[in-house]
């Protein structure tokens, strides 16, 4: 049927009885006017409406097929669509495409013809049916076109964003329709090894070949987590893993054209008729809050308002996929319980760990060309979103000649994320052996990272400067983990129960980020109860303790005042380490270190030194000189002597 049979099968549907003083006889032969030598070539002279008639229905010549008819009928056969649905199909992309079917289908309309019964006898149904065929047939339900009507109350055409893609591009084989109409391909470009974090990944993989070879359905994998973290890579990498072809559902296209709500849940559809059973296939369905209504995030980050959409629609469509199906979102507050539940697994990706966002670092760098200075170690050290920036910033970088691989804009991007600040630098890496503790601290945080436990707990105490914060800082290195620092600022609050409140969340923080939780100043919350005033001071002691009973991942806690601590807090950490100043050798060691020259002998004259007094020496050195190492002894002993309980002599 090409478009000559179409235009003269509506002229006969609606016309054959019509007398020639009928509005639609003389409107239809009006029309037929300047289409007469395309309607009818072999009519030579006078016309009036019999002849038209009788022309219509004679004998004519080859078809001349559309090229949209073509491509309608091409993936009327992809979809395994009935004959019905396939007329149907067929006469809707005449419509949309074909000037000459649109105009005559308009002017029946405007004369009171049905045009959804219309088209559905003209494809087939019967009388009784042919309505319900066209408005709730296949063409509709995958939601390739749809009926509209206009200002003037006539009934038309719309085809809907993917079929009129298809239209547009006019693909030459099936195999670019099907990329057309389901999605570019997405090719993997990172391996296995760039996901070496994410634990379940050889699960998700054996899931995915699971489903491909034994076709199961209703297979949906949730990956969620905050924007940059990767999901979009990771699932293209599972795929790949999986040995399947990934298709990106319902994306916008490279004209830049982006499909509304309903016009992607109508492509998630599409998809899955047109690759089930067709070979190995996963699709992605990024930003799955499209597929749950309006959403918008609220203040809080982790939940969406203005839900909409059908939940039994939506339930069914993940019962019964026949192609897996990935899906990402930034947040799940608003994916109610019945949706997880259809999960066959929900996956949160985090921001990286430190080594695994080290990795990002070099293979970025590596691939952009750039050369990354030391500020960026430090950078991703105290703020992990850094991770999530890196090729961005690699490119801003070197598009404007820096040489440092672009820390000036990831140090930008990471301010803009964190609100407007950076966060403070951790202190840097240094030799554990300026370390003066009363057990091998080398050795212990070696057994620590080495030992596979998670749960580990350490209580460090000991004068102000003597490491403990430097300490937790190289301890969450060791174990690849962030640092989460809480200090008594943090949590303690004039409300009644907000305590309590905020200690509850930083332990579910650190679960959530699988970090190391450091509580600094710990004797301003695990003090001793016996000299509590107030019934709610004992409480949130107590509630502290019992976190720190339960939490599952390493904890520490630091302080400078020993003796004010609760007798029942030292038989809640597995190591208790105090750190002491630091004995002749050791400061030696840390003078060589800090200065770069040896440390002359009136050193060891000076007791009570900590790391943290050779560190304020050496930034003192940044804006003050010293004339030689002996200078620099003194300024180490005022240092010592403004210590509470010092009578040291002040040398300058």
């Amino acid at each position: 049927m090409d478009e000559l049979d179409i235009v003269r099968g509506l002229m006969l549907r609606t016309a054959g009885a019509l007398p020639a003083t009928a509005p639609l006889a003389k409107a239809l032969l009006e029309w037929a006017e300047p289409h007469r030598p395309w309607l009818l070539p072999d009519m030579e002279g006078e016309w009036n409406w019999e002849t038209l008639l009788a022309c219509l229905t004679a004998p004519r010549g080859g078809p001349v097929r559309a090229e949209a008819l073509e491509l309608a009928d091409t993936l009327a056969r992809l979809l395994g669509l009935s004959p019905i649905d396939a007329g149907l199909l067929r006469l809707m992309v005449a419509c949309d495409r074909l000037p000459r079917v649109g105009a005559l289908a308009r002017l029946l309309s405007r004369h009171g013809h049905d045009l959804p019964q219309l088209l559905g006898e003209t494809a087939g149904a019967g009388a009784e049916d042919a309505d319900r065929a066209a408005r709730r047939g296949a063409v509709t339900r995958l939601g390739l076109a749809c009926f509209t009507a206009t200002r003037e109350g006539e009934a038309d055409v719309e085809i809907r964003w993917t079929l009129q893609r298809l239209l547009d591009r006019a693909p030459a084989s099936e195999e670019a329709m099907l990329d057309t109409l389901v999605g570019r391909r997405q090719a993997a470009t990172l391996g296995l090894d760039a996901f070496v974090h994410v634990e379940p990944i050889d699960f998700l993989i054996r899931l995915l070949r699971g489903a491909l070879s034994g076709a199961a359905a209703g297979v949906n994998i949730l990956i969620y987590g905050p924007p940059g973290t990767g999901k979009t890579e990771l699932a293209r990498t599972l795929a790949a893993a999986a040995g399947a072809v990934l298709h990106g559902v319902g994306e916008a296209d490279e004209d830049g054209e982006e499909p509304r709500r309903w016009e992607r849940v109508a492509a998630l559809a599409l998809a899955q008729r047109l690759l089930g059973g067709r070979g190995p296939a996963v699709l992605l369905f990024d930003e799955m809050e499209d597929l749950i209504g309006d959403a918008s995030p609220s203040a809080g980050g982790d939940w969406f308002s203005r839900r909409e959409g059908s939940k039994v629609f939506v339930n069914r469509l993940l019962e019964a996929n026949p192609v897996p199906v990935i899906w990402t979102t930034n947040a799940i507050g608003n994916v109610d319980a019945a949706i997880l539940r259809r999960m066959s697994f929900v996956l949160r990706l985090d921001l990286p760990s430190r080594a695994a966002a080290t990795a990002m670092l070099v293979r970025v760098a590596r691939e952009e060309r750039v050369m990354p200075g030391p500020a960026f170690a430090t950078l991703l050290d105290a703020a992990p979103e850094a991770a999530t920036v890196l090729r961005m910033a690699a490119r801003a970088g070197k598009l404007a000649g820096e040489e440092d691989g672009g820390i000036v804009a990831a140090e930008a991007l990471v301010r803009a994320l964190r609100g407007g600040t950076l966060p403070p630098p951790g202190p840097a890496a240094f030799d554990l052996d300026l370390f003066e503790t009363d057990r091998p601290v080398d050795r212990l945080s070696a057994a620590m990272a080495d030992g596979g436990a998670s749960d580990v707990s350490l209580l460090l105490t000991g004068p102000p400067g003597t490491g403990k914060t430097a300490f937790a800082h190289h301890l969450a290195r060791a174990l690849d983990r962030p640092l989460l620092v809480k200090r008594a600022s943090d949590l303690l609050s004039k409300w009644v129960g907000e305590t309590e409140a905020q200690i509850a969340d930083a332990f579910a923080e650190a679960r959530r980020r699988e970090a190391v939780l450091l509580f600094d100043e710990a004797d301003s919350l695990l003090f001793d109860r016996s000299t509590a005033r107030t019934s709610w001071e004992v409480g949130q002691v107590n509630e502290l303790l019992t976190w720190l009973d339960l939490h599952p991942l390493p904890v520490v806690a630091a302080t400078n005042h020993e003796a004010g601590l609760d007798p029942a807090t030292l038989r809640r950490f597995v190591f208790k380490l105090r750190l002491k100043p630091l004995g002749a050798e050791r400061a030696a060691a840390a003078f060589l270190r800090f200065f770069g020259e040896p440390a002359p002998a009136c050193l060891g004259m000076v007791e009570g030194l900590t790391p943290g007094d050779f560190a304020v020496v050496a930034r003192q050195l940044r804006h003050w000189p010293a004339a030689d190492a002996l200078e620099l002894v003194e300024r180490l002993r005022a240092e010592v002597a403004v210590k509470p309980g010092q009578s040291v002599r002040l040398g300058f």
